[in-house]
C-alpha cells in the first residue's frame, strides 16, 4: 500500500466566474454539437428526398415506355393483322379470277361436257378488281372489307368449281 492510495483526489475549488465561464463553453460545446446533428439530419432527409423523388421519376418513365411499348406492339400485330388479311383476300381473288377464266375459256369452245347454261350464267358474275387495303389508317375498316371481299370471292370461285364439274351423259 502506498501513501498516496487512501488520499482521496482534491478537486479543486473553482470560482463562480470560472464555473460560468466552463459553463458557457460547454453550453456553446452542446450547441455546435446539436447544430451538427441538425446539419447531419437535414442532410440525409435531402438526401433521402432526393432518392425518392428520383425513383418515383424513374418509375414513371419506365411505366410510361410500357404503355408506350404496349401500345406500339398492339398497333404492330394490328398491321399484321390487317396485312394478312389483306393477303389471304388477294389469293381468293386469284383463285376465282383463274376460275372464271377456265369458266370462259370452256363457255368459248362450247365443250358440251358442262353444262353450258350454268357457264353462261357465270359469264355476267366476273370477280370485280376489289381495293387497295394498304392497312395505314382504318385498320379495323380495312380488316372488315378485306374479310367482307374475300367471302365474296370464295362464294364466286365455289360457284365456278359447281359449273366446271364434267356433266355425265
Amino acid at each position: 500500500m502506498g501513501r498516496h492510495s487512501k488520499q482521496k483526489p482534491r478537486t479543486a475549488s473553482v470560482s463562480t466566474e470560472e464555473q460560468s465561464f466552463y459553463g458557457i463553453i460547454a453550453a456553446g460545446a452542446r450547441d455546435g454539437e446539436l447544430r451538427i446533428k441538425k446539419r447531419v439530419r437535414r442532410f440525409v432527409a435531402t438526401i433521402l428526398s432526393l432518392l425518392v423523388s428520383i425513383a418515383l421519376c424513374c418509375c414513371g418513365t419506365f411505366l410510361w415506355w410500357d404503355i408506350q411499348g404496349k401500345a406500339k406492339r398492339a398497333r404492330m400485330e394490328a398491321e399484321n393483322s390487317c396485312v394478312q388479311q389483306v393477303g389471304s383476300m388477294t389469293e381468293s381473288y386469284n383463285k376465282a379470277f383463274r376460275l372464271y377464266g377456265q369458266v370462259a375459256s370452256k363457255f368459248s369452245e362450247l365443250d358440251e361436257s358442262y353444262d353450258l347454261d350454268a357457264l353462261a350464267a357465270l359469264q355476267d358474275k366476273k370477280p370485280e378488281g376489289y381495293k387497295l387495303l394498304h392497312c395505314d389508317t382504318d385498320l379495323d375498316g380495312d380488316v372488315r372489307e378485306a374479310k367482307a371481299l374475300k367471302r365474296s370471292f370464295d362464294r364466286l370461285s365455289v360457284e365456278y368449281r359447281k359449273a366446271l364439274t364434267p356433266v355425265g351423259k
